[in-house]
């Protein structure tokens, strides 16, 4: 259980150190999320992140009494805001372990181990939002720069730019996709036109700040991200390991055959993250 006094004290924390190409070669990016906003306070959550997914791979079966089991090479990170700049940073950190990633208003940071494999990633920004800057700051930068980068880490040849316009201004947007990707690691930004930090439909009423001047997308930018990343899976199941002090919870006394074999959804809000499961 989450110890609330830390929550509200902490934030997901990950490394900064990605370097810009062509013209912003001599740009760095600094670590995430605080800011001043929450104290800095020395964390791994990539780490972490990785063994929450190792202990639901574990647990699950027991506790389901062997009726569902994970395919890991099926496990996705999605999230918003601080929350996508993470499950970037999980997909550059452990691209052994994410099949893909689909996430909103976030920022890529981290920089590429040696060992990166060139992972699948979709972006869904606002070009007007004002909490992580579509245009970039001193801190990350602009968004169309980091699909730029992100499609030369995975080696991507083909790159195309698709202007969506509909009857409602607020479905416009621009789709730029990087494809012919080294592992068909495909990079997908969608560029939301004057819509703000919160690039979902249906928010009025809902006590969600809305920036003045900005547009609320009738778009279902959540089941776009989610029918991007299921279409993805890793060639080989990422070895997952569990800390020895972490006990297993259910029974595994049961048949050991299967009934469901589910992907993994990580998704990783402000300083709270959710697992969901698909049949799919």
């Amino acid at each position: 259980m989450a110890d609330p006094m830390i929550a509200d004290e902490t934030c997901f924390a990950v490394p900064g150190g990605l370097q810009g190409i062509g013209e912003d070669s001599d740009f760095t990016s600094t670590p995430c999320c605080c800011n001043g906003y929450l104290p800095s306070v020395p964390t791994d959550d990539p780490s972490f992140l990785r063994e929450t997914a190792a202990l639901i791979v574990r647990d699950i079966p027991m506790s389901s009494s062997n009726t569902i089991s994970i395919d890991t090479k099926r496990i996705y990170m999605a999230g918003h805001s601080n929350g996508c700049i993470t499950a970037l940073s999980m997909a550059i950190l452990h691209s052994d372990m994410v099949a893909a990633v689909g996430c909103h208003s976030g920022a890529a940071l981290t920089s590429f181990p040696d060992t990166y494999n060139p992972t699948p990633m979709m972006m869904i920004h606002g070009t007007a939002d004002q909490d992580v800057n579509y245009n970039g700051t001193e801190w990350y930068l602009s968004t169309l720069s980091q699909h730029n980068l992100l499609a030369t880490k995975n080696k991507c040849t083909s790159n195309k730019q698709l202007l969506n316009l509909n009857e409602s201004p607020v479905n416009n947007y621009t789709e730029y996709t990087a494809s012919s990707c080294e592992n068909n690691a495909t990079i997908v930004l969608l560029a939301l036109d004057n819509v703000g930090h919160f690039p979902f439909p249906n928010l009025e009423g809902k006590g969600i700040p809305i920036e003045e001047g900005t547009d609320v997308t009738v778009i279902d930018t959540t089941q776009l991200a989610w029918d991007f990343m299921n279409k993805f899976s890793l060639d080989v199941p990422p070895v997952l390991e569990v800390s020895s002090e972490d006990e297993p919870v259910g029974d595994n006394t049961s048949s050991t055959s299967f009934s469901k074999d589910v992907s993994l959804l990580i998704r990783v809000l402000t300083s709270v993250m959710v697992a969901s499961f698909s049949w799919a």
